[in-house]
């Protein structure tokens, strides 16, 4: 009996069948690699070319927006200068409002001052219909002191030169330099030489000059210059009279106010309280000034002062006179003061003296 052959699933014919299915695996395992390392690598191509992209677009967005920046702050700056000039128009309507309520006061103030002119006047005419004597003048060849001068303008309506001792006040602040207020500001900085020949100041002393040559004879006399402080013309006199007899003392006392030089501020108290010093008091007091005083017995604390203040130290001024003593002014008016005429001629009457304004080409 035949051996039975037995049977080997793994035979070489399989074996090699396997092996060709494992070849096939292995080479489409291969080409599917080299496809996916391609895919790849385009992939990154791919990747790289977009980074490149939103890195451009990067840049050009902060490029843009740096340009946004300054545009932002451009407006900024604008804007600002915007409201810088708003501010200063707002500056300039409220200066020229604060302007217009200044001029509104002066145009009050004006007002005031011509009514008070006015008054004034109305006073003046009252004035004349009570003193209508002539003025008892020396002739020229009676005279003690010699006055170099046309005769036809000797004269001052209504000025009293009598009495028994007469006090003549002669103000010398630097207003007395100049009829303009701008002037009298630049002559108080020159050389007091130079002051002493304004022409206004030269008027003044020609003025007391007068004054004196016409002084009756044998009569009592004192000449005091005020400004800020009030002082007799002859050092050394104070608190006592000068008789009018002696030439030499005349002369010497016109001899004194030429060396005289305008400066400071105008104490109308200081002039007033010489007439209480003087012993007997004077019976007649000749003041020469150009207009309301600037300032009390004491330096103000300010250097400017309104109108309403002059007046009100001009008030005071007036508390302080004896009763009984006539006050006769001389104004040589100076600008800006217009209520000087009025409060000058207040005094005349309430005082029975004389107010008087001289021309300019007088004496």
């Amino acid at each position: 009996m035949k051996k039975q052959r037995s049977t080997n699933i793994f035979s070489l014919a399989f074996l090699d069948v396997m092996c060709c299915g494992f070849g096939a695996v292995i080479l489409l395992v291969m080409l599917l690699n080299g496809k996916t390392l391609q895919h790849r690598e385009e992939t990154q191509k791919d990747l790289r070319a977009e980074v490149e992209r939103v890195t451009m677009l990067k840049e050009f967005a902060s490029a843009h927006l740096a340009e946004l920046r300054n545009e932002v702050k451009a407006i900024e700056l604008e804007e600002g200068d915007s409201q810088v000039q708003a501010n200063q128009l707002r500056e300039r309507i409220s200066k020229k409002q604060q302007e217009n309520e200044l001029a509104d006061q002066k145009i009050r103030q004006r007002k005031k001052e011509i009514a008070a002119l006015e008054k004034g006047k109305s006073l003046l005419e009252k004035s004349k219909q009570k003193h209508k004597a002539k003025d008892k003048l020396l002739p020229l060849d009676k005279q003690l002191v010699g006055f170099d001068g046309d005769r036809r303008r000797q004269y001052l309506t209504g000025l009293k030169l009598g009495g028994e001792r007469t006090l003549i006040l002669v103000d010398a602040s630097a207003s007395m330099l100049d009829e303009t207020i701008v002037n009298v500001v630049r002559r108080k900085l020159m050389d007091a030489s130079i002051r002493r020949r304004s022409p206004k100041w030269l008027r003044v002393v020609r003025s007391l000059q007068w004054l004196v040559a016409n002084l009756q004879p044998n009569k009592s006399f004192q000449v005091y210059y005020f400004n800020t402080k009030a002082q007799p013309v002859i050092s050394g006199t104070e608190k006592r009279w000068l008789t009018s007899s002696d030439p030499a003392l005349l002369e010497g006392v016109i001899s004194e106010v030429r060396k005289l030089a305008p400066q400071g501020g105008t104490s109308l108290s200081s002039a007033f309280d010489v007439i209480s010093q003087l012993r007997p008091k004077p019976d007649s007091v000749l003041l020469l000034t150009d207009g309301l005083p600037t300032q009390g017995k004491s330096k103000p604390r300010s250097n400017s002062i309104t109108a309403k203040e002059r007046q009100d130290l001009f008030n005071k001024a007036v508390k302080i006179l004896p009763k009984g003593v006539p006050v006769n002014t001389l104004l040589f008016p100076i600008e800006g003061d217009p209520g000087a005429a009025s409060s000058f001629w207040g005094l005349a009457i309430d005082t029975r003296g004389s107010f008087i304004t001289p021309s300019r080409d007088w004496p």
